[in-house]
């Protein structure tokens, strides 16, 4: 299997573990974010993060808040997207970015880049969700039952614990490839 990591070796580079809380499960419907947390992993440590509730601009759906527990009134004084996005593009620099099921966060993040008058960058992308597909050894591939089999984390649908849970992950399924 090919190296996602682009012939570094994961626990010497540094690279963005990234998640986002939204309004409701789908971009194109017109749903938004509500909170993203990007963090700096390096030599299997977070050394530095980027994380925020953000003003989604529109309600959140109650199937949406019953799963990550965010409410209308914990974002209504939040930054919105395009307030963040300068500082979120800084933070990411030229790292590679992990997500668990990278095309939903990754819908998600574009759609706000292109509202918030910008583009979301190119940075190399590696995702855990096909990364513990192609290793054939768990039964169910959401990200906490992944986690809870190989004893990463407790606290699942909220974007720091998330963004924590895929990079503690990746370095967990790298001996697989």
């Amino acid at each position: 299997m090919r190296d996602p990591t682009g012939g570094g070796r994961i626990l010497e580079i540094p690279y963005v573990a990234a998640d986002v809380e939204t309004t409701g499960l789908s971009a194109a419907d017109g749903h938004r974010v509500c909170e993203f947390a990007l963090l700096r992993f390096l030599g299997g440590t977070v050394i530095d993060s980027c994380v925020s509730l953000v003003n989604p601009l529109r309600p959140i759906d109650p199937g949406a808040s019953a799963v990550n527990g965010i409410t209308d009134g914990m974002v209504s004084g939040a930054p919105t997207f395009a307030d963040l996005l300068p500082r979120i593009l800084d933070f990411l620099a030229d790292d590679p970015l992990v997500f668990h099921n990278a095309p939903f966060d990754l819908s998600f993040l574009r759609s706000e880049a292109r509202i918030a008058g910008g583009s979301w960058p190119g940075n190399r992308v590696i995702d855990t969700l096909l990364l513990a597909r192609r290793t054939g050894r768990f039964r169910s591939h959401s990200l906490p039952d992944i986690c809870r089999e190989l004893g990463i984390g407790s606290t699942f649908h909220r974007a720091e614990a998330d963004a924590w849970a895929a990079g503690k992950l990746l370095l967990h399924l790298h001996g697989e490839w």
